[in-house]
This record gives structure tokens, sequence and C-alpha cells, in this order.
């Protein structure tokens, strides 16, 4: 098949399914990343992102998304992987204003706004994600593709989200490693920061406070971190939420 017809594959499966998503409550959107909605500067990417969000109720300014990343191979067939995440445009703007030191040390490669994500694959195939999987070689394998697509999004994805739709399930899973990351002993670091940070926006100071004095008080930390970069978090963030500073020294 050429390029034309591989590109044609993807914006069919992306097209049913939006339609599936749309159903879930999700809708189509620009990226939500770095990094676009296809390979730049060709007239047949080799990868298309689509992205589909949701607002949370109870948490303004706080998204739940879902991103179908869709390659072409060698042979012309179509692979079709999924990505869960919970967004906040409110996280992205504070981060942007911390001193580089204060973040955690792999912070140039995130997604400023990204609080927390994780793969299909995560789910049923934690050694192996890439088993996740579908492909699409002709038009009558679109179907079973996005079946297999919203499989995950109505079980394993849905329950995911919902163990992250209020600021308490957050601050609680801010305490634990993220789900599929290869150091299993030590919180997600970048999670960790951006639901300080949230937890502050939304008033909950005692709340963030608390989580901080546990994190602080931490003897070891992942490898994006140390007490160094954790100190000078907890500056920085006592100069851009005085309440948290005041909370702090109370």
């Amino acid at each position: 098949m050429g390029s034309a017809g591989s590109d044609r594959l993807m914006k069919s499966t992306i097209a049913k399914m939006a339609e599936a998503l749309a159903v879930e409550g999700f809708t189509q959107c620009e990226a939500l990343d770095r990094h676009g909605e296809a390979q730049p500067g060709k007239r047949y990417p080799r990868w298309r992102h689509a992205w589909f969000a949701a607002d949370i109720d109870g948490l303004p300014g706080v998204r739940q998304a879902v991103m179908a990343d869709l390659m072409i191979d060698r042979g012309g067939c179509v692979s079709v992987f999924g990505w869960a995440y919970v967004m906040s445009d409110v996280v992205g703007q504070v981060r942007a204003e911390l001193p580089v030191d204060a973040l955690e040390s792999a912070a140039g490669s995130l997604e400023p706004s990204r609080i927390d994500f994780v793969s299909f694959g995560d789910f049923r195939y934690p050694q192996n994600v890439s088993r996740a999987k579908s492909w699409v070689a002709v038009e009558a394998d679109i179907d079973n593709s996005v079946v297999e697509f919203m499989d995950y999004v109505r079980g394993e994805v849905r329950d995911w989200f919902g163990r992250r739709s209020t600021i308490n399930d957050l601050l609680t899973r801010a305490r634990e490693p993220a789900l599929g990351a290869i150091d299993q002993l030590n919180p997600a670091p970048e999670c960790l920061r951006d639901v300080v940070i949230l937890a502050l926006s939304a008033g909950c100071v005692q709340e963030a406070v608390s989580l901080m004095d546990w994190y602080r008080g931490r003897d070891q930390f992942h490898d994006w971190d140390s007490a160094e970069r954790v100190a000078a978090f907890d500056a920085a963030i006592g100069v851009r939420f005085p309440e948290y500073a005041a909370a702090r020294s109370a």
C-alpha cells in the first residue's frame, strides 16, 4: 500500500475513534503536548496523534485526555497505540514560572501541563507494552482496532481516571510510584510537584503542606530528584504561593 493509502487508513481510524469516544464524553481537540497532531512537513505523515479530552467535574482547569498514537510501518500497515493523561494548564503555567533547579532533573523533556499519564500497555502487558498495539492493514481492520482501543477506554482507563478524579485522589496517588515506571520505590517527582501546585491553586493549602512535609522527610528520592531540588521547590513554591509559606512557618 502506498503512503496515500496508509494516510487514508489513519484518518479513517481517527474519525471512527472520535465517534466512539464522543459517546464516552470525550471531544477531539488540538494536541495537548509539544509534538503536534502529525509529523511536520510531510504530505503523508508517518505518524499522527489524535487527542480527545473531557473536563473533570469538581476539578476546574483539569482534564482527562486520551491520545491515539498511529504510526505507519515499513509495509504500510498502521499501528494504533493508546495513552491516558490527566492534564492541567494551571499547573503548566505555574511550572513555567519556577526555577529550573526547583523542578525534577528531567523536566525539560516532560509536558508542563501533564499531571499523570499511563500507556494502555501498562495495564495488561507491563513487561511488553507494545503488545497493546492493534494493527490496521486494510479498511476492514478499522472497526476491530477501534473496538480494541475502546475496550481499554471503557475498562482500565476509566478505572484509572476514576482514581484520579478529585484533589484527594491526586494527593494520595502523588505518594505512589507511577504505574509502569522502572522505579517502583519512589514517587514520581513530576507528579508530586504537579499535585502540590494543583492543590495550592485550588486553595487546599494544608493538604499541600502535608504532602510536602512527607516528601521532604524521605531519605531517598527518584533518580530525577534530590534533597536539594526538593528544598529549592519548597522555597520557590512558597514565593509563588505566600499562603503556603505562611502555613509552613505556622
